[in-house]
């Protein structure tokens, strides 16, 4: 039988991992017209970007996990060069922000026979935060139907991943209930 420390521990282990997880979700925001038919929607295509993403592999990315998003969906690509005009129209916004951000660690220095020595220091590194929207469009008069955006912390290093992950979290909430 466990002890009432082991639960304790476990109690509070599973209180504190969903809290963290919490910390570490996306904020969506999601905007849609309440009259549009979302299941006639079959078929999309590019505009511009307004505000691409500065590095071309974001950008690239960006393109690749919304098109994987829309297929999910059920939506087919028409190509620039097909005369065909599609039902919607897609575009994104991107923007980033990079600031320094500093955690204070504190030591406590006890010398012998001495007094004792309490000292702050901080550890600075760098954050970036992005903005994300995915917008789509109805073709026929550039109306706004369904308007996604997610504010995201960014690891340089795991770009790719974040932008899988948001762009996973905003495609869950098309079509629009």
């Amino acid at each position: 039988m466990p002890s009432r420390r082991k639960l304790l521990a476990l109690g509070v282990f599973a209180i504190g991992v969903p809290a963290a997880l919490a910390q570490q979700m996306t904020r969506t925001e999601v905007h849609s017209d309440p009259d549009t038919d979302f299941s006639a929607i079959k078929t999309y295509g590019w505009k511009d970007a307004v505000s691409p993403a500065k590095k071309q592999d974001v950008h690239m990315s960006i393109i690749w996990y919304v098109e994987r998003g829309l297929e999910k969906k059920g939506l087919k690509k028409i190509q620039d060069d097909d005369p065909a005009v599609p039902d919607v129209f897609v575009r994104y916004y991107a923007k980033s922000k990079s600031s320094i951000e500093g955690n204070p660690v504190s030591s406590r220095d006890i010398l012998p026979g001495g007094p004792e020595n309490l000292t702050t220091s901080f550890d600075f590194h760098k954050a970036a935060a992005g903005t994300l929207i995915v917008e789509i469009q109805r073709a026929e008069d550039n109306s706004a139907l369904w308007r996604a955006g997610s504010s995201v912390s960014i690891d340089s290093k795991r770009v790719d991943a974040e932008v899988s992950r948001a762009l996973e979290i905003l495609f869950r909430t098309y079509p629009a209930k």
